[in-house]
C-alpha cells in the first residue's frame, strides 16, 4: 500500500502544472510537503502524468540499466530526484544503487539470489556454483571497463568537491599570524 495513491498524485501534478498553484500553496491546501510536489512535477514533467501512477508489480532492473542510472547521476551535476525522475524510478533507487555501486563496483548491481539455503546440498559445490553464475550472470569485459572509468570519475568529483570545500574553508579561516611571544 502506497502512502499517496495515484489520483492524488496526478491532481497535484496536474494543479502545478496548469498554474492552479505554487508549490508552497498545495503544500498547504493537500498537506504534502513541497519536496514530494517537486518530485512528482519533475516526474510528470518528463513522463508524463501516466507515470504517478503506483506500480502494482516489483520490476526488475538489468545491470545495463542500473549502470546507466549510476553513470548518468555520478556524471551529472543533478540530484537524485531529477534523476529519479529521468529514469521513472524512486529517488532512493538511485542512491542504493549509486551506494552499492561505490561500495562494490559493478558486481554489487548484479542480482542477488535470495532465499534460505537448502538444508542439504544435492550437488557439488563446483556445479552449483557454475550453476548461479548462470543465472545471475556476469559482466561482460565492455562492462567492467565502464564500471572501473565510472569509479574514477566518481573519485575525482570526489576530490574536487574536497578541495573546494578546503579552499573555502581556508578562505573563511585564515592563519593567525605566530606571535613571537609563543615561539
Amino acid at each position: 500500500m502506497t502512502k499517496y495513491s495515484s489520483e492524488l498524485k496526478i491532481q497535484v501534478a496536474s494543479d502545478y502544472l496548469n498554474g492552479r498553484g505554487s508549490y508552497n500553496g498545495l503544500s498547504k491546501k493537500y498537506n504534502i510537503t513541497p519536496s514530494i510536489i517537486r518530485t512528482w512535477v519533475n516526474t510528470a514533467e518528463l513522463n508524463g502524468l501516466e507515470s504517478l501512477k503506483v506500480k502494482l508489480t516489483k520490476r526488475e532492473y538489468s545491470v545495463e540499466f542500473k549502470l546507466d542510472v549510476v553513470s548518468y547521476y555520478l556524471k551529472s551535476d543533478e540530484g537524485r530526484n531529477l534523476v529519479a525522475a529521468k529514469f521513472n524510478i524512486s529517488p532512493s533507487q538511485v542512491y542504493s544503487w549509486t551506494k552499492k555501486f561505490q561500495q562494490g563496483g559493478p558486481e554489487a548491481l548484479l542480482p542477488v539470489k535470495k532465499g534460505r539455503p537448502a538444508k542439504m546440498p544435492k550437488k557439488t559445490k563446483k556445479a552449483e556454483k557454475a550453476k548461479r553464475n548462470k543465472q545471475i550472470g556476469t559482466l561482460t569485459d565492455k562492462q567492467k571497463y565502464e564500471a572501473k572509468l565510472l569509479e574514477k570519475d566518481a573519485r575525482i568529483k570526489e576530490l574536487e568537491l574536497e578541495l573546494i570545500i578546503a579552499k573555502k574553508v581556508a578562505a573563511r579561516y585564515p592563519r593567525y599570524p605566530i606571535d613571537k611571544r609563543h615561539r
